[in-house]
């Protein structure tokens, strides 16, 4: 205990902390204040999706700070040694040289604290080092590099999830642009813009037809006992009849025939189905940018910022060591282990006896 006292009061440098406290919250969180009571309770009491969601971000700091990767962030063993292995500080304190990454994530550990407040969400970053300038500018790179990496993360998280949604619309957008182009092949192969509309127009010229028909029938009928069968005008209106029964039957069979695939009912049923793949592919394009424009909003609702509460400050009076109070308690701990040791010797010289 003396030779520690001796070390602490003469040879120790002096160390100097400086903190700082952050926390993560989402965009959401910045939009207005709900004054609800429900609201107001649940933020008091630390519950909710969003008080989960602020622990869980929060303790991404926490575990980058007490991490390798923000020691490479730093700059690796340079930047360690560059404020903790200058002579001027004492042997027992100080980072050797040369050390490996798992050394320096030892060491890192034991000058850098961190923490997480439950209730709030609030990362307390603690750090040591022996100038008070050294303590403040290493806790400011932590703060940038924690910064960094919540922006990297939804950086990532935006792209992954947009570069999805866009895949998604142009996927969509390929299919409607093929579907489309079948429906053009089908037209310039038929040379029918709507098959549906010629049906309706040779149905509308079958039935004009058919009146005719009924009409020369019905004058036939009429003048069959007052004229000759071979007068002229009895022919040519049996020439007329014929006629239209040629066309009747022609445009029927234009319109239905079983062995006959440019009939305009296979065409009907052809372009219909086209026009449905296009109807259907129409409504997934508009789902798919809907769906896209939906991201983005969700996407803008959940980027994730690190808001610096408490900034780092330059100390100005050295944190350790604490000379009387370090030495007191390690007087205290010998003498527990020294009792400890002479029970045990006690013990088993009574046993020997």
């Amino acid at each position: 205990s003396l030779l520690f006292f001796l070390y602490a009061a003469i040879w120790q440098s002096n160390g100097y902390e400086a903190e700082a406290r952050v926390t993560v919250r989402g965009a959401q969180e910045f939009r207005g204040s709900t004054t609800d009571t429900s609201s107001i309770i649940s933020r008091i009491a630390g519950g909710g999706a969003g008080a989960k969601t602020t622990i869980q971000d929060a303790y991404i700091v926490l575990n980058y700070v007490k991490s390798e990767a923000i020691i490479l962030d730093l700059g690796g063993a340079k930047y360690l040694e560059k404020y903790f292995s200058p002579s001027a500080i004492d042997y027992f304190s100080r980072l050797s040289t040369g050390a490996t990454i798992e050394e320096l994530l030892k060491y890192w550990l034991k000058r850098v604290a961190a923490s997480v407040d439950t209730v709030s969400g609030i990362v307390t970053i603690k750090v040591e080092a022996f100038q008070p300038a050294d303590a403040s500018r290493i806790a400011q790179d932590i703060v940038r590099l924690s910064e960094n990496l919540i922006n990297n993360i939804t950086e990532r998280s935006r792209k992954d999830a947009v570069q999805r949604a866009e895949n998604e619309v142009s996927r969509a957008a390929d299919k409607l642009a093929a579907t489309r182009d079948k429906l053009t092949a089908f037209r310039d192969r038929s040379a029918i813009i709507d098959p549906a509309i010629r049906a309706k127009s040779v149905a509308e010229v079958i039935a004009k037809l058919t009146l005719d028909k009924v009409a020369i029938e019905s004058s036939l009928a009429t003048l069959e006992g007052s004229l000759r069968a071979d007068s002229p005008s009895q022919r040519i209106q049996r020439t007329k009849l014929a006629t239209i029964d040629q066309q009747i039957a022609e445009l029927n069979k234009s319109l239905t025939d079983p062995n006959n695939d440019s009939a305009l009912s296979a065409q009907i049923a052809t372009y219909e189905r086209l026009k449905l793949d296009e109807q259907f592919d129409e409504l997934m394009y508009t789902i798919s940018q809907s769906s896209y424009q939906r991201a983005r909003q969700e996407l803008e609702r959940r980027q994730l910022y690190l808001v610096v509460v408490v900034p780092p400050a330059t100390p100005e009076k050295a944190t350790y060591p604490k000379v009387i109070a370090s030495s007191l308690l390690l007087f205290a701990a010998l003498f527990i282990f020294w009792s400890i040791g002479a029970l045990i010797a006690a013990s088993v010289a009574d046993q020997m006896v």
